[in-house]
């Protein structure tokens, strides 16, 4: 209970995994009824998963609230924040809709409409703060050839907020991969992870994902399948837990900054000194699910001149969790300050996040305090670092 981020915040028992799973089992068994009450502690839940990193008996926690959420449906919320949250899954996972969205959201920033918005709808405040970082990319190719010494073949997926949020990171992966020596295929056909609408209780929906994202990948050159977000990549890591005739495509999936760190082109490279304090985040979808958390550290160590510290683990969630960040202002919002407490007291020059989620929310929180620290994934950092390389 300690360990949970929501009850060290409301020190409630309701609000920690024993206290959900206890309300849970008495939903199931007809002893408690579907109340407000019982939905708000059960959907307050970040599904961060440290109870299930730390618990000696490995209950599947996460599965049982995913079970709950896709049975029961999740409870009502404001007309505001209902839309907010539907808009997220059925925009961010469509290609041509997100930029269509991608192309209104700039306009309404240029046109200060979403300023006259803030002033009306508090809800918009949270809106403002995630488009402000839109920067979509208008054309990719799905093939990119190794620079060097030809090592082998990786998949990149991309997710559904990459290319409108973290396109850096995906140019910064292309050239990374192939100056260790790997040939990058990016599938057309590749879509959401699933995660958002499988946390949101809607399994149908993340199911159709799962089997357009197994049949973009099925190539039998691709020697890895490699992710950027590790919410991305923990949900594709565990699709056999879900979907059937998932384990060959989810055995070959790793998180990029794993990936490059254990390459046998990494040493090879030669990075350009950088005299910068470096505070490290480490999403709990890297420490719970993938569990690599020392990977993004080692990488940036190659760096010559930076000095690199991590943020405390007792507050690695920042709030973000996907669709938390606009169901759950609030708490989402005392989780984060906690994080941007640390980053004041330190004044690093970069924080660097593995997760595109928590770096849009650990942004919006910076901008919001006027804090100047650059918010960025490893890999970016490392690409601008590399001596001598060249643009796509």
């Amino acid at each position: 209970m300690p360990h949970c981020p929501t009850y060290r915040k409301t020190l409630d028992e309701n609000e920690s995994p024993r206290g959900r799973i206890s309300l849970i089992q008495a939903w199931s068994t007809g002893g408690l009824e579907d109340t407000p009450s019982l939905r708000r502690h059960l959907d307050n839940c970040l599904l961060c998963r440290t109870c299930e990193n730390l618990c000696p008996a490995q209950v599947p926690y996460s599965r049982l609230l995913d079970n709950f959420r896709s049975v029961a449906g999740k409870r009502r919320q404001s007309y505001t924040l209902q839309g907010l949250s539907a808009l997220s899954r059925i925009v961010l996972p469509n290609q041509r809709l997100s930029g269509i969205a991608a192309g209104v959201a700039r306009t309404m920033q240029s046109t200060g409409i979403l300023t006259a918005l803030f002033k009306q709808f508090p809800a918009a405040q949270r809106l403002q703060s995630l488009l402000a970082d839109i920067n979509p990319r208008h054309s990719r190719k799905s093939f990119y050839p190794a620079r060097l010494s030809r090592r082998g073949c990786a998949g990149l997926f991309v997710g559904c907020t990459g290319e409108l949020f973290d396109a850096e990171t995906i140019d910064a992966t292309i050239r990374v991969l192939g100056q260790i020596g790997y040939d990058v295929r990016i599938a057309p056909e590749q879509k959401c992870c699933g995660a958002l609408h499988l946390h949101s209780g809607n399994a149908a929906r993340a199911g159709e994902f799962a089997s357009a994202n197994l049949n973009a990948f099925k190539q039998d050159d691709l020697d890895w399948i490699i992710t950027l977000a590790t919410g991305c990549g923990a949900m594709l890591r565990e699709y056999p837990v879900y979907f059937r005739d998932a384990e060959g495509f989810s055995c070959k999936i790793i998180d990029v900054c794993e990936f490059v760190h254990r390459s046998d082109g990494f040493p090879t490279i030669t990075f350009d000194p950088l005299p910068a304090n470096i505070l490290i985040h480490t999403p709990c979808s890297l420490a719970n699910v993938l569990k690599t958390s020392e990977a993004p550290q080692k990488l940036v160590e190659a760096i010559p001149g930076t000095r690199i510290s991590v943020l405390n683990p007792s507050l690695r969630c920042c709030g973000a969790a996907g669709n938390y960040m606009l169901e759950h202002p609030k708490m989402a919002d005392a989780l984060r300050q906690d994080m941007l407490d640390i980053i004041a007291e330190k004044k690093p020059d970069y924080v660097l996040t593995t997760n595109v989620g928590c770096a849009l929310h650990l942004r919006a929180g910076l901008r919001r305090q006027r804090i100047h620290t650059e918010v960025m994934h490893p890999i970016a950092l490392l690409d601008r670092q590399i001596r001598n390389i060249e643009a796509l």
